[in-house]
């Protein structure tokens, strides 16, 4: 009676993330919520968001997350590889650092693909997620922030005009004061 119940836990769970996650994109065994993703960022800066992998098949599997299409260089997965139990789902983060010259709308797709533990052949399905990526012209003071950010060297230059600058402010002071 017990195993009974424990068949229908994989419909209940792929049932629930439909309610949950209306706007998925579902396969034989796996789906991802939400069913589109978009993705606003600037050239250097890194903007991320959620979507949730989840295994609706009676079986453990092993589930990959990647990214295609002409901006894939620019997306990172995280995690790219992890097992889910069968009814179950994980959490994976999306992100997107576009480069500096990038402007405009892009196009990518975010494929998860389950394959079954049990298969040598490495035999499973697959579920493919449009994802948008919109990169726009970063205010000024955005853009040099966030070129300082990524850049030591930058960093170095500052404090060298600082450790100029300083003694000089100071030396005039003294002078102003005498």
């Amino acid at each position: 009676m017990l195993t009974g119940k424990l068949r229908l836990l994989p419909a209940l769970v792929a049932l629930s993330g439909i309610l949950l996650f209306p706007g998925g994109a579902w396969a034989s065994g796996i789906g991802i919520a939400p069913g589109s993703l978009e993705l606003e960022s600037y050239p250097l800066m890194k903007t991320s968001e959620s979507v949730v992998v989840i295994n609706t098949s009676g079986e453990e599997g092993l589930c990959q997350v990647y990214a295609e299409g002409e901006v894939k260089e620019w997306i990172s997965v995280s995690p790219e590889e992890f097992v889910l139990e069968a009814g179950g789902s994980q959490m994976v983060e999306v992100a997107v650092t576009p480069p500096l010259g990038a402007r405009g709308g892009y196009e990518a797709t975010l494929c998860a693909v389950s394959l079954l533990s049990a298969s040598e052949l490495k035999v499973g399905c697959g579920v493919k997620v449009p994802l948008h990526v919109l990169v726009g012209l970063a205010p000024p003071i955005g853009r040099i922030a966030e070129f300082a950010a990524g850049s030591p060297l930058v960093w170095l230059i500052i404090a060298v005009a600082l450790a100029i600058a300083i003694p000089l402010i100071v030396r005039r002071r003294k002078r102003r004061e005498f």
